[in-house]
């Protein structure tokens, strides 16, 4: 099924022959729902019009032509804790995931995410599967309160723009929705949550714009 040089390739980003669908006799659909039912990071599909690759990303991308796709792809798929941070001096939120807790929060205050140092996670859940995916549906049922602000890392302008303008619970609310009722068991809940629960930040769009 696979060439040399696909298996080549595949084992320099630490994978095998079992982490490819074949999904050559599927239509583009077909293929990146099957693969993602059977847990396959990448496709064998129709060879790329630039070099004739046939290993590709679930979207359809050529893996062989931009590998960086495949550490995206990866840390999709990968287990992790989704966490709720807050920054009190920016009246915002931030859902996001990680695989250390602590080493998260630091690097938010360090980086000065958003132009905030004051980042605190006030809440995360237990390892959980598929970490990268929940995080991006629960942030994307907050798209209302979605804000930008530009912060600087390595001396370079950056612009966060997974800021929330809501309060806690109704990040968790939204993240509950999605992940579902969590149990306490290695679910982590600051006892301070209820100073993130920011008021009048329904025309959070409207203030930012």
């Amino acid at each position: 099924m696979l060439t040399e040089s696909e298996l080549f390739f595949l084992a320099q980003y630490g994978l095998s022959k079992e982490d490819v669908f074949d999904g050559r006799r599927h239509s583009q659909a077909g293929a990146r729902a099957a693969a993602k039912a059977a847990g396959k990071i990448l496709v064998l599909g129709s060879p790329c019009q630039a070099y004739g690759h046939r290993l590709r990303t679930r979207p359809g991308h050529c893996a062989q032509c931009d590998p960086k796709k495949i550490a995206y792809q990866q840390r999709y798929v990968e287990p992790g804790y989704i966490y709720i941070a807050g920054s009190l001096a920016g009246r915002v939120m931030k859902i996001g995931s990680c695989v250390d807790v602590p080493q998260r929060e630091h690097q938010l205050r360090v980086e000065a995410y958003g132009g905030q140092r004051d980042w605190v996670i006030i809440f995360h859940t237990p390892r959980t599967a598929n970490a990268a995916r929940v995080e991006h549906n629960a942030r994307a049922k907050l798209a209302y309160y979605r804000v930008s602000r530009p912060y600087y890392k390595d001396g370079f302008q950056q612009h966060a723009g997974e800021l929330l303008r809501c309060s806690f619970s109704d990040a968790l609310r939204a993240l509950t929705e999605v992940a579902g009722e969590m149990p306490r068991k290695d679910t982590y809940r600051s006892s301070d949550c209820w100073q993130y629960e920011f008021a009048n930040e329904s025309d959070a769009r409207e203030e930012d714009s």
